[in-house]
């Protein structure tokens, strides 16, 4: 009997394990761009440090933040994002962000960071896409997070509607691990007719409609305060840190199909 049930419990830790992760050659993709982050000063021919002009209507949306160029430091292999409690521009916090507009984009593909993330209320790492055209909607997030809900994460699409700025979305809010106690993988397939969200290279979340949303650039950012998990609090640690170990975006060979 008791040889029975150790065979049963097998084989329902089978049937309920996870499937095992995808890496994008799998697919078929080859690495187009990428910043390992192994030099000592931020490469200034793939990144900017500010916000492309016309983000959106929807402005800042309450942030606190100036974001400053010297809050992207690279060191020992790492990108880091940091936030400070320190005013600027009439803001009452400086904070960093890297932005690949006018720099490289890219219509479809493999999207993928690896990053730890910070804790504490009122911080908004984020890693996303927008379009090159500078047309909103569309946008891509592959990547959002709330510094006081430590193993959440949000990944959403908004699409552009007939006849109106204001977008349709579709999101996962997925909950995993502590994404502050150490690096993980964020990353999107993006083809003409969906996007497919991975964490640690698992599917989290797959949104089947339109998506030539035409050519996007990839931003990665550590925003401070505003309507997404309200504003930081007397336990919010700064200086607050978003560690990436590298980003990558892949394609398909000229006339591939994905697999």
């Amino acid at each position: 009997m008791r040889s029975a049930l150790l065979v049963l419990f097998a084989l329902v830790a089978v049937v309920c394990a996870e499937p095992a992760p995808i890496k994008p050659e799998d697919l078929g993709y080859h690495l187009a761009w990428s910043d390992e982050f192994d030099g000592t000063n931020l490469d200034l021919t793939k990144w900017q440090t500010n916000y492309a002009p016309k983000v959106h209507p929807l402005g800042c949306n309450g942030e606190l933040q100036a974001y400053a160029p010297e809050n992207a430091i690279v060191r020992d292999g790492k990108l880091r994002l940091r936030a400070d409690h320190s005013p600027r521009e009439g803001m009452a916090y400086t904070s960093g962000m890297v932005a690949s507009h006018d720099k490289f984009s890219q219509h479809y593909g493999w999207f993928e960071t690896r990053v730890k993330l910070p804790h504490g209320r009122g911080l908004w790492p984020a890693f996303w896409l927008l379009p090159e055209s500078r047309q909103w909607p569309p946008e891509i997030d592959i990547m959002e997070h709330k510094g006081s809900l430590l193993n959440h994460v949000w990944l959403t699409v908004h699409r552009p509607q007939p006849n109106t700025w204001r977008p349709k979305s579709d999101g996962q809010e997925w909950t995993g691990p502590d994404f502050t106690a150490d690096f993980h993988t964020f990353a999107v397939d993006w083809r003409p007719d969906r996007v497919a969200w991975f964490v640690d290279g698992i599917e989290r979340h797959q949104s089947r409609a339109d998506a030539d949303f035409g050519p996007m650039y990839v931003i990665l950012n550590l925003a401070v305060g505003g309507q997404w998990d309200g504003n930081p609090d007397g336990d919010t640690p700064f200086p607050a840190t978003m560690e990436i170990d590298y980003v990558r975006v892949y394609r398909l060979p000229d006339g591939a199909a994905p697999r």
